[in-house]
């Protein structure tokens, strides 16, 4: 009879420890649910919250950032589930979360620029800031703050805070996996083009004000593949002021064999010769300081095939054809290696040659130096001199207007 008992007392004690859980596990979800949806700014969307206490996790599905005003994209940034390791500050979730890890699941970002120039990244901190403030959290209900976390443990009084950042702390990092930028520009055709960056990994860093209606510094280093092809790979490191005027962001790239015409509608405006293909390595630096551009390239041709623009067959680069300018950037492996500077305002930049550069260009003046005292030495000495010494001297006012240009 003792032996029955014990075990109908076991028995119960399994079923109220397992109705304690499922209790417990029911008001974690409603109130944490409840406080995360309360407490959101209005720019962010969140489909389902799930909460894991088992493993102090809990996952936002379907996470949405609103784009500004204007731009083609609806949401600057999708999220197919963001991953939340977290825990609890006092005794139940309305008193606070410290989010200790954050991981993203198949993000997509979309950066845009419009044909006046505007970038949503930029106009994205006057966005934000067209939303209510939220100073302080949802305060909660006389229920809740009669009822206890759990059964069996104490009820404790609750302070609110007075910043969100006080209830929800986020991690400076966050992981990204599997992710996907679209880069649509307006600018080049004044119509959108889209160049996209896929199976994207890296970390991104994000700053906020404290109740977190307003993004001071967006930070990230991301690995991934140009438009698909698994051979076009680049690593992208970036930082931007949102809150600047004009657009203020440091970008460093390094690309390995990407396909040149890819980048076609930046280039073919002010290139003399139109590739029909090729593949392009190297780094690229792009900082722009409130809409004015300091951008530094060194770039490694290979595989290219090309023919000089229409209208351009008769014209002189430094006072020669394009194949041969092109002949002294070309090294013994049959690429080409040059590198450039860009300066001034983004929408009205000046192009400038880099050391590799410069040095093609010395070699070129010097071997036509050469040729032209060669062809005139046949010649009478007055007229030989003459002409010779003429164009040496303007090759040579033409490598220091070269060497003087920084």
């Amino acid at each position: 009879m003792i032996k029955k008992i014990a075990i109908v007392i076991v028995i119960l004690a399994v079923i109220s420890a397992a109705a304690a859980y499922i209790y417990r596990q029911a008001i974690v979800q409603y109130y944490g649910e409840k406080f995360i949806r309360d407490n959101l700014p209005g720019y962010i969307k969140i489909d389902k919250i799930k909460f894991d206490l088992v493993n102090n996790v809990f996952s936002l599905g379907g996470l949405k950032i609103l784009n500004p005003p204007e731009f083609l994209a609806e949401y600057l940034m999708a999220i197919e589930e963001v991953r939340c390791v977290y825990r609890i500050k006092g005794a139940i979730i309305p008193e606070g979360l410290d989010v200790t890890g954050i991981s993203f699941k198949r993000p997509e970002i979309s950066v845009e620029r419009l044909s006046d120039g505007r970038v949503n990244l930029v106009e994205m901190g006057r966005f934000t800031k067209s939303f209510p403030v939220l100073n302080k959290p949802t305060d909660l209900s006389e229920e809740v703050k009669r009822s206890k976390a759990a059964p069996g443990e104490a009820s404790q009084s609750i302070n609110m805070p007075k910043n969100l950042s006080d209830v929800i702390k986020l991690p400076a990092s966050f992981g990204i996996k599997s992710g996907r930028i679209f880069f649509i520009d307006s600018v080049p055709y004044q119509k959108p083009y889209e160049i996209t960056i896929d199976a994207i990994n890296g970390d991104l860093s994000i700053s906020f004000n404290d109740s977190y209606t307003d993004i001071l510094k967006v930070a990230f280093t991301l690995q991934g593949i140009l438009n698909g092809a698994p051979d076009e790979r680049l690593k992208w490191r970036a930082s931007l002021d949102p809150r600047s005027p004009k657009l203020t962001m440091s970008n460093r790239f390094e690309v390995s064999s990407l396909n040149i015409l890819t980048l076609e509608p930046y280039y073919i405006t002010y290139s003399p010769i139109v590739f029909t293909r090729g593949n392009f390595s190297g780094e690229l630096i792009f900082d722009f300081d409130n809409g004015n551009i300091g951008s530094s390239n060194e770039i490694r041709l290979s595989d290219i095939s090309f023919f000089v623009k229409e209208g351009t067959e008769g014209r002189q680069f430094f006072e020669t054809s394009v194949p041969d300018l092109i002949r002294y950037f070309t090294t013994s492996s049959g690429d080409v290696i040059f590198d450039f500077k860009i300066k001034g305002d983004v929408n009205n930049p000046r192009f400038y040659l880099g050391p590799i550069s410069k040095r093609a260009l010395t070699s070129m003046a010097l071997d036509k130096i050469s040729s032209y005292a060669i062809s005139q030495i046949t010649k009478p000495a007055d007229a030989a001199t003459g002409g010779t010494v003429s164009k040496a001297q303007d090759y040579i006012a033409m490598v220091k207007e070269l060497i003087k240009k920084k």
